[in-house]
């Protein structure tokens, strides 16, 4: 792959980026977040598995509920300002020495409404749903909250500049580190919980010093500014999206509190190992949905064609891409609990078998709030959420009491279905449509192969060494047949192949570029 050119000075990152095309820019930062997404993705499970075994069904339950309130209380604060951060950088990167002073006086009022809600709700819940509550826990997860803040802001700041290298390093640093502090600290005896936020917090202010360093640093963009016109400025423009935000973060936590407002913490425990897997998996869109991001946000208003596209491809690569995932996890269910998170944990193989299933609607609605964004519909996509939350919060309301974790899988599948499909319907009115419904049959037969070399190793009692290998196998003959039917067609390959040698050499904010990204855009790497 051809080195990226380094954007030091920001006077010249315009510049610099229009020596590459779209579809080399796309394959070079799809290829970073890809690298990261591959070591990120096994650290969250070590910390997770690590997390059950030494602290059990009860304490885990109290630490995934706090978080889940975290989450929450993050994206609430967040308001959609780090999105708005990426747009700016990526329409005006020239503007980057007056933008970053302003991003820091926001980051400073999200950090101080963050911290400020989460106590607020998070003392009174778990003293009402829980049988104690511990001050230093919710202290120290607050302290958290900001260290995440910046990680995200400065994140943000990058993908603007289209230089991901930077934020898959900061992440790649914090989940190593996570993983590593809770192996050394976090026991029983150390604190449980307490221990393990402790952990959270200190691998996040590791990895925001990081990033931060690199921007301010290399950039040369530091100072500071807020003032009543910044606010108005940045939150009037965030807000919608930021409700939106907000309203996905319930949608994604609210199996959890559910869960934790009707059934004992074990209970939430268990679902917890069933469910936690699917977020690190949640990554894996964003090696490409991330990356087209800035790209959609200038073609936004040039060629809408174009738009349509490069989405309607992306949505097939996403849906190819999640198959070989829900097939392996689902078969591979049980051993890996028991080998990961013990035998304690077994009940948990089931719910995670039913979960796993909403992966392809997961990686396909992963696309919505970027592609609605780009397109100055953050109201829509609001709209979107708030109609999605409400189905899926009656449908749980109803399961959850009666059938327990299994209610919360059921619901959680149907409410993902539900975003899907009104997702698809909204972007239509921007003539913006999805792939044809027959796209969605031809990784099939790839699929149908993937399951049969597994389906022999997959019982209860299985090796987990035998099950790896079939899924690598397995795998391998995904990959040959989703070629040979076209998934993929060998046509693209190639051009994927030859941008990887020879990155083209087109002006990148040119009209005819951004119709060279959407005709491209068949060659993008799953």
């Amino acid at each position: 792959m051809s080195r990226a050119p380094d954007f030091s000075p920001p006077e010249v990152v315009a510049q610099e980026r229009a020596h590459e095309s779209p579809l080399s820019r796309m394959v070079r930062n799809s290829a970073f977040n890809a690298i990261g997404t591959l070591l990120i993705v096994p650290s969250n499970f070590l910390a997770l598995f690590t997390l059950a075994r030494r602290l059990g069904a009860q304490p885990l339950g109290t630490f995934f509920t706090i978080f889940a309130i975290s989450a929450v209380i993050h994206w609430i604060a967040d308001a959609g300002t780090t999105t708005v951060l990426t747009r700016r950088v990526a329409r005006t990167p020239e503007r980057l020495k007056e933008i970053i002073p302003e991003a820091l006086g926001v980051l400073c009022v999200v950090c101080m409404v963050s911290s400020t809600l989460f106590l607020l709700i998070a003392v009174p819940w778990m003293a009402i749903f829980t049988d104690r509550v511990s001050l230093a826990v919710l202290i120290v997860a607050a302290a958290a909250m900001w260290s995440r803040h910046g990680l995200d802001f400065a994140a943000n700041a990058l993908r603007g500049l289209e230089r991901f290298e930077y934020e898959n390093l900061s992440r790649v640093v914090q989940t190593f580190t996570f993983c590593l502090f809770v192996w050394l600290w976090v026991y029983p005896s150390t604190g449980g919980a307490l221990a393990g936020f402790i952990a959270y917090a200190a691998s996040n202010f590791i990895a925001a010093a990081l990033i931060w360093g690199v921007l301010l640093v290399k950039w040369r963009c530091s100072g500071f500014k807020l003032n009543r016109e910044v606010i108005t400025r940045w939150w009037s423009e965030s807000i919608p999206l930021g409700a939106g935000d907000v309203v996905r973060q319930f949608l994604l936590q609210m199996d959890t509190l559910l869960l934790a407002a009707f059934r004992p913490q074990a209970i939430v425990g268990m679902f917890s190992i069933a469910a936690r897997p699917l977020q690190p998996l949640q990554l894996l869109p964003r090696i490409i949905v991330s990356v087209t991001f800035p790209m959609l946000s200038r073609a936004a208003h040039v060629d809408r064609s174009a738009v349509n596209r490069l989405f309607e491809k992306t949505t097939s690569i996403l849906w190819a891409a999640s198959l070989p995932i829900s097939i392996g996890i689902s078969m591979a269910a049980e051993p890996m609990i028991v080998a990961t998170a013990g035998p304690k944990f077994a009940d948990a193989a089931v719910p995670l078998q039913i979960l796993i299933w909403a992966t392809g609607l997961i990686f396909i609605n992963a696309q919505l709030r970027f592609v609605l964004t780009a397109l100055d519909a953050e109201r829509v996509y609001w709209r979107l959420i708030c109609w999605t939350l409400a189905v899926k919060v009656v449908l749980e309301a109803i399961m959850i009491p009666l059938w327990g974790m299994y209610g919360a899988c059921v619901g959680n599948l149907l409410g993902e279905a539900a975003l899907c499909c009104g997702g698809m319907i909204a972007l239509r009115k921007f003539q913006v449509a999805g792939p044809h419904w027959t796209r969605f049959l031809r990784p099939l037969p790839a699929a149908a192969a993937m399951a049969a070399v597994m389906w022999p190793f997959a019982r209860s009692g299985a090796s987990i060494v035998n099950l790896v290998g079939a899924g690598i196998g397995g795998g391998l003959l995904y990959v040959a047949v989703a070629l040979a039917s076209g998934v993929l067609p060998w046509a693209d390959a190639r051009r994927l192949w030859n941008s990887l040698k020879r990155p083209a050499l087109v002006p990148a904010l040119e009209p005819a570029a951004v119709v060279a990204m959407a005709d491209t855009a068949d060659a993008m790497p799953g």
